[in-house]
């Protein structure tokens, strides 16, 4: 194990993965929270929050792109410790976000119950409570982005710490208020699913006052005057989404897909969907601990090129691959061994409890493929610059073989629910073998900043 005799790798890996390792197991125990205790109100309510936040998903993922594109250029910035140009490319992943954002929340507010028509396959209860979640939620949506804008940049200059206390402080006043207004409890009133969405918003508005007042009360590097985050020019912009906008298209289509998969299961039933929304949510749980590798992993890389250290980023992409590997082999054991165990807390009927436990082991199987590709795609495609590439293997993978596969299963073969996720999961093996050989290539490694001066 060469990366274990490594000490630089080590401590830069921690100090910037284990407070984004945090930072996703809190903002993925808020969505877990949310499920446990949808799940005390019935099956009906998990499904429709479930495919409510479907929304919620494909909106975050675009964000994510934005902000993934524009840190790949402040990451290799932060390597010259050049600040300005890390605040003008703020500006531009800012003003991007808050324009997309501001499009959903329109369409959550204005138009629920047509989504949770096309989302549901018609179950009325499922487009009642999931209307109702999402009227009051998507307000939220442009105070996220916002919020996750100066998260992304934080963690690309090495600072992942502040964004990690923040989502802390977000977790446990979501939890506080969806048991005061879920259950009627702390002197609150029983709202039910609305009260999940009430919640949820005050716990993201929250987040972005308190997000904004340490950066700004503190004098951080990222403390930007308007005129510093808008000192962009249009052919600075577009050399930005020129490598963003793969980026964007990536997340974008592979959320789409993953929106359709959902669609496909709940053509199947409700406890169908149900217990692919808990066992989705659980392996989410699981893979924060990648998501800070893989987040570590971009900045590190994009970091080494910055300061002229190829060779240096070529050797951290192997670490980091060899070491997602082995990780990935010890998550796949424990999630098998505990799925019974977990499932308890979700107080889910017997059948469903046999139908979620099946999927837990299917997710377990294929943990593997899933690791590698996110390593792989988020941590050293996007950090060496090659984002035309992730995006090509993405859509082959989701479009040509991952969506076919899931309505094939659900509608034309009518394969039940176990059979239909393992053929939708397929994709990540198609995935693995095309990222696989652009890492043998030495092909994923560029100097992005270069072609900005």
């Amino acid at each position: 194990m060469e990366w274990l005799k490594d000490r630089e790798f080590i401590k830069t890996m921690l100090r910037i993965g284990i407070p984004v390792m945090i930072q996703n197991l809190i903002q993925t125990s808020l969505n877990m929270v949310d499920t446990v205790m949808i799940g005390q109100v019935g099956k009906e309510a998990i499904a429709a929050v479930g495919l409510a936040n479907q929304v919620f998903f494909v909106m975050i993922l675009l964000i994510f792109g934005i902000n993934s594109g524009a840190s790949v250029f402040i990451a290799q910035f932060w390597g010259k410790r050049d600040v300005a140009n890390i605040k003008r490319t703020m500006g531009v992943a800012l003003a991007f976000g808050i324009a997309v954002t501001g499009l959903f929340m329109i369409v959550a507010v204005v138009t629920p119950t047509q989504i949770m028509g096309f989302l549901s396959d018609g179950n009325s209860e499922i487009i009642r409570l999931g209307s109702d979640y999402l009227r009051i939620v998507g307000w939220s949506y442009i105070f996220t982005a916002v919020s996750f804008s100066f998260a992304v940049a934080a963690r690309s200059i090495e600072q992942a710490k502040m964004p990690t206390v923040v989502s802390a402080i977000s977790l446990a006043v979501n939890t506080v208020l969806n048991y005061g207004l879920i259950f009627g409890k702390l002197g609150m009133p029983e709202l039910g699913v609305k009260g999940a969405a009430i919640a949820t918003l005050i716990a993201r508005l929250i987040e972005f006052v308190v997000i904004l007042t340490v950066i700004y009360k503190t004098d951080h590097v990222l403390a930007a005057k308007p005129k510093e985050l808008l000192a962009f020019s249009k052919s600075y912009m577009l050399k930005i989404l020129d490598k963003a906008s793969p980026v964007v298209a990536n997340e974008t289509l592979w959320a789409i897909g993953t929106v359709l998969y959902n669609v496909a299961v709940a053509k199947i039933s409700a406890e169908a969907i149900a217990g692919y929304q808990v066992a989705n949510s659980l392996f989410r749980f699981y893979e924060v601990i990648f998501m800070g590798m893989a987040a570590a992993c971009q900045v590190m890389i994009g970091n080494r090129i910055g300061a002229g250290e190829e060779p240096l980023a070529r050797q951290y992409a192997s670490h980091f691959l060899k070491l997602s590997q082995g990780g990935a082999l010890f998550i796949a054991l424990f999630m098998a061994l505990t799925a019974g165990s977990v499932l308890k807390l979700f107080g889910l009927d017997p059948a469903l409890t046999q139908t979620t436990t099946y999927l837990m082991y299917l997710f377990a199987a294929f943990s593997f493929f899933k690791t590698f590709n996110l390593m792989m795609i988020v941590g050293v495609l996007r950090g060496g610059g090659d984002t035309k590439y992730a995006l090509y293997v993405e859509v082959a993978a989701v479009w040509l073989f991952g969506v076919p596969l899931a309505f094939a299963g659900a509608v034309w073969l009518q394969a039940g629910v176990i059979i239909t996720v393992a053929m939708l999961m397929s994709e990540e093996i198609v995935k693995s073998i095309l990222t696989y050989k652009r890492y043998r290539s030495q092909k994923w490694l560029s100097n992005v900043i270069h072609e900005l001066q």
